[in-house]
């Protein structure tokens, strides 16, 4: 199966950019018009982890001044998909693209187990009370989604969309615990887990096995069929099956694309 190119376009930074963004909606404000072309270019890794934003410059290619850009880097920051780093001997901070290493992503992934472990747990507990129709359709989207790509790449939903889907199922379990602790946690780390679900998508898209294609889309369904059976405990590990299969392809691929650019 090869990559899907469409999540490799580049995004451009110009002034063009902003001013069409200002004619579809007169009222946008240009900091929220320049983080939502950082954070498609994030999204899509047309800028790579780990790269330096340079805020000048990315404001001399916008054509607006610094101050709209830096509001939309700290806002990057606050949803955890840009990191700041302030050297000892200076006031200035630098800020750079979201990037994890091994042993983070694999402590990120062990949290996302605990949070949506147990919100699937608690969903299969009070099955009688909860939207089952909402989750399963969207557990269906996510099925027919990948079915589509092994089919036929051109005209199947992209990875964006595909993670679109997942992280909408995902969410959704979680609100529907209605615990409010819960909700919190995995909010606090959204924008995280958007990008890695992205990263997830395209990396068993990339493998070109069409196993894993099948499996990817499965197993949302797998977590609603065991919430809709009452059954709490095959819900947690129907879960934390899907958690663990996400973290595998995340740390397979990642140490790949690393040896290979070595």
């Amino acid at each position: 199966m090869p990559q899907d190119p469409r999540q490799r376009d580049g995004c451009q930074f110009t002034a063009q950019n902003i001013t069409a963004a200002q004619e579809k909606n007169p009222f946008a404000k240009i900091s929220d018009i320049v983080y939502e072309l950082l954070e498609k270019a994030i999204f899509s890794s047309a800028i790579p982890p780990g790269s330096k934003l340079n805020i000048s410059k990315l404001a001399e290619q916008m054509g607006v001044s610094t101050s709209p850009v830096t509001r939309a880097v700290e806002r990057l920051e606050e949803n955890g998909l840009v990191t700041a780093v302030r050297s000892s001997d200076s006031k200035y901070r630098s800020y750079f693209v979201f990037d994890l290493s091994s042993e983070s992503l694999e402590d990120l992934f062990v949290a996302r187990r605990a949070i949506e472990g147990e919100a699937a747990f608690l969903c299969a507990q009070k099955r009688t009370l909860i939207d089952l129709p909402r989750l399963q359709k969207l557990a269906d989207q996510f099925q027919s989604a990948w079915q589509d790509f092994a089919k036929d790449l051109d005209t199947a939903p992209t990875a964006s969309e595909r993670a679109k889907i997942d992280l909408e199922f995902h969410h959704q379990l979680v609100l529907t615990t209605e615990n409010e602790y819960l909700i919190d946690m995995f909010e606090t780390l959204q924008g995280t887990l958007h990008y890695l679900s992205i990263r997830s998508c395209e990396f068993v898209a990339t493998e070109q096995k069409k196993d894993n294609l099948i499996v990817m889309g499965s197993q949302h369904v797998a977590i609603c069929s065991a919430i809709g059976l009452g059954l709490p405990e095959l819900a947690r590990s129907a879960m934390e099956r899907h958690i663990d299969f996400c973290c595998s392809r995340c740390l397979i691929n990642r140490t790949f694309h690393a040896a290979g650019s070595r």
